[in-house]
């Protein structure tokens, strides 16, 4: 549980549950609802401010998650659109607001309402511990962007000129493909220096195993291309026999 200190704010949210989905704060995603209570939650939160509980859920399978079925940590979210698609279901545009912990957990009509904790990132501006962490934390995602080229480099630099330390960490994972449990465990981190080292661990590990792909593909496009030229090679001999005269097959 979250240091009482960070908690700005409590109230009540009609609640989404998400299955493999993790939502951030400042992080903008569409996303597919097809069950019943939480269509019923959209329409209860368009009525009221637009603000709506996300968390995901420990099980994929389950089809009515309880509370013990849900993660404790979660993002209040605001929705910015909501269409109909023609399965049914409905397609909706959120946005992360703040990271949030359910306090309370109760059924309304035919759908459910969770009491949260909004959490405000705090961190001391005057740590120099914390300022050389940052720089580990972007020159490492830097290096990462350079060699993986998933994203744009016009991104990164949006990214790492951010001073607000906790956004800049969140903004991060969501350019990363972690697991579920690895993003589960970074929006848990409430308070940012401990997420910004977590997220820094994970950095190190990402950026070690691009590095083993650029080194695997370069000694396979190497062997390739050796392959390649032995055979361009092979082809040049039989022609140079055939133009000779010569019926003996090239040694291969």
């Amino acid at each position: 549980m979250a240091d009482d200190s960070v908690i700005y704010e409590t109230d009540d949210f009609p609640l989404v549950p998400l299955r493999g989905v993790t939502i951030f704060p400042n992080m903008i995603m569409h996303l597919d609802i097809g069950r019943e209570k939480s269509i019923s939650a959209l329409d209860a939160a368009m009525v009221a401010d637009r603000r709506i509980f996300l968390v995901t859920q420990k099980s994929t399978d389950d089809d009515d998650p309880k509370r013990e079925d849900l993660y404790s940590i979660g993002t209040v979210a605001e929705i910015r659109q909501i269409i109909k698609i023609p399965d049914g279901n409905v397609r909706v545009l959120v946005e992360g607001i703040t990271r949030a912990g359910i306090e309370e957990y109760y059924e309304v009509g035919d759908y459910v309402e969770v009491r949260a904790n909004l959490y405000q990132d705090t961190w001391n501006k005057d740590s120099l511990e914390l300022e050389a962490l940052v720089h580990g934390v972007v020159h490492t995602f830097e290096e990462w962007v350079k060699l993986s080229k998933r994203i744009p480099t016009e991104t990164f630099v949006a990214v790492t000129i951010l001073e607000d330390y906790g956004r800049l960490a969140d903004l991060i994972t969501s350019h990363l493909n972690l697991k579920q449990d690895q993003k589960q465990e970074l929006l848990e981190c409430v308070d940012v220096e401990k997420r910004l080292n977590t997220l820094y661990t994970i950095l190190v590990h990402e950026l070690e195993v691009v590095q083993m792909e650029f080194q695997i593909n370069q000694r396979v496009r190497g062997q390739i291309e050796k392959l390649q030229k032995d055979s361009y090679l092979r082809e040049q001999l039989r022609a140079i026999h055939k133009e000779l005269g010569e019926d003996e097959d090239v040694a291969e």
